[in-house]
């Protein structure tokens, strides 16, 4: 339902003439590559906030990743 939510938004605006940006964001290698503080600060930096900034800060702050292989961590 999200993608048809944000197709419908996409196209209305379109139609409308309105200016229309989309921000994809792959978040597999976020926690490789990417320092999580700038991260944040460039998305509020850019409009994101509210709602979908608490999201990624949630998203992002205080989580861990392990590997298990083995039942070894």
């Amino acid at each position: 339902m999200a993608l048809v939510d944000f197709v419908d938004k996409l196209t209305t605006s379109i139609d409308n003439n309105e200016i229309t940006i989309g921000i994809f964001d792959d978040l597999a290698k976020a926690f490789d590559t990417v320092n999580h503080n700038i991260l944040l600060s460039k998305l509020y930096h850019y409009g994101i906030r509210g709602t979908a900034y608490q999201w990624f800060n949630s998203y992002l702050i205080n989580r861990h990743q392990y590997v298990y292989v083995n039942d070894i961590m």
